[in-house]
């Protein structure tokens, strides 16, 4: 259980470092990309303005400024009306010859080439007032080259950092769960002594009851005095249970291949007169022959505990309880339902909570035999569903088979 927490606990941890790494690295190479592009855009039109010789800029590029374009590879094209091309300006282009610059601006001037990028170039078209229109180009080749550049490097340091972070909060983690696993420990321990300790002292007053009932007979003393001790019984058999499943040790309850049938066939003939005593009317349905992979006892266990509990708190006005078996697709489904009373409060989001009881319930239990089933349910890697409607609740057991 602890360490299942602890792997959650750097699952968790390690998705809010890759998320706030993704995040920041995502926007600094998204925002440096933005800033090329624009940049291009904006070369792009200084090349057309210089190059048509309409320059109302200076050194700069805003208004009154002019942007200094000597350090960019460029090219310009000028198109009469008629599509046919009147000047090239390709000095300041080393990628491409004049002929191929004059095709791409030919492509872009025919709409063959639009969305303002070819491969690492961008350009623009403008109609002038001479009468004349001019594709400019830019090659950007030497930016992206930085940008991915930047953006492997970034990206590698992510990485590492990524990495030295887990290894920081897995080293971290044990140091931290180190205390709650040694208490977890030490419950389990008191758990279980507490449990051997107590068997005795049962046992010895059980033997007692006998005798003394040998001696003067039955009374309603002597059947509470039973009673309790068989309740303190069981409640520490079931913490005994509790506490092994909590284990993981596959080896305290080995897997086999059985009838799910007999076993559940086994329990509702050992709780049909009970539940006719309780005036409760009781149904089930177990279809098929479904066998299925898993503990033998541990499913019987988990058929008793919902059926008895069913059996402690069906209420309303007509009561009624049903138990349903079916498979499908490689899945068995257990369906227990029971009427509850409309005014009983119990919270399904808790109810599988260990030592949860309902507020409006003044039956005695434990609280203990839902938290086994939950138990019983994961460590046969099922799952459980809980639905109250219509003054029914019911508990819907998937396991695999």
């Amino acid at each position: 259980m602890i360490k299942k927490l602890r792997i959650k606990f750097i699952i968790i941890s390690m998705l809010s470092v890759l998320f706030v790494l993704a995040v920041t690295i995502g926007a600094i190479n998204i925002t440096n990309y933005i800033v090329i592009e624009n940049d291009a855009n904006g070369a792009v039109s200084e090349v057309i303005r210089q190059g048509t010789g309409d320059n109302p800029f200076g050194p700069g590029g805003g208004p009154g400024q002019r942007r200094d374009i000597r350090q960019d590879h460029y090219f310009i094209v000028s198109f009469n009306n008629d599509g046919s091309v009147n000047k090239v300006n390709a000095t300041h282009m080393f990628m491409y010859n004049e002929e191929e610059c004059k095709q791409l601006a030919t492509r872009v001037y025919n709409n063959e080439l639009t969305g303002g990028k070819y491969d690492t170039l961008r350009y623009a078209l403008e109609k002038k007032n001479d009468g004349l229109t001019y594709v400019g180009f830019v090659d950007i080749k030497d930016k992206l080259d930085s940008f991915n550049n930047f953006l492997l490097l970034s990206s590698l340091i992510s990485l590492g950092a990524f990495l030295i972070l887990f290894i920081l909060i897995f080293i971290g983690s044990k140091l931290v769960f180190k205390s709650t696993e040694e208490a977890y420990r030490k419950q389990k321990r008191f758990i279980t002594n507490a449990s051997h300790e107590l068997k005795t002292p049962l046992t010895i007053i059980s033997a007692d009851i006998d005798l003394i009932e040998m001696d003067n007979g039955k009374s309603e003393w002597s059947d509470s005095v039973r009673d309790q001790v068989k309740r303190l019984t069981d409640m520490t058999n079931q913490l005994v249970t509790l506490s092994k499943l909590e284990e993981e040790d596959k080896s305290r309850f080995p897997m086999e291949e059985f009838s799910l049938n007999n076993v559940c066939k086994k329990a509702v003939e050992s709780f049909s007169p009970s539940f006719k005593n309780e005036g409760i009317k009781f149904s089930s349905n177990i279809s098929g022959n479904i066998s299925m992979y898993g503990n033998k006892y541990l499913i019987d266990q988990l058929i008793y505990i919902f059926l008895d509990n069913s059996l402690k708190y069906t209420g309303g006005e007509q009561k009624s309880s049903y138990f349903v078996v079916s498979e499908n697709k490689n899945k068995v489904e257990l369906r227990f339902s029971n009427t509850i009373d409309k005014n009983d409060e119990v919270d399904v989001k808790q109810i599988m909570e260990r030592f949860y009881r309902s507020p409006s319930n003044k039956k005695e239990g434990s609280g203990v035999g839902l938290s086994i089933a939950q138990e019983i349910i994961r460590f046969h890697k099922g799952k459980i569903d809980i639905d109250k409607n219509n003054n029914t609740l019911s508990f819907v057991v998937t396991l695999n088979n």
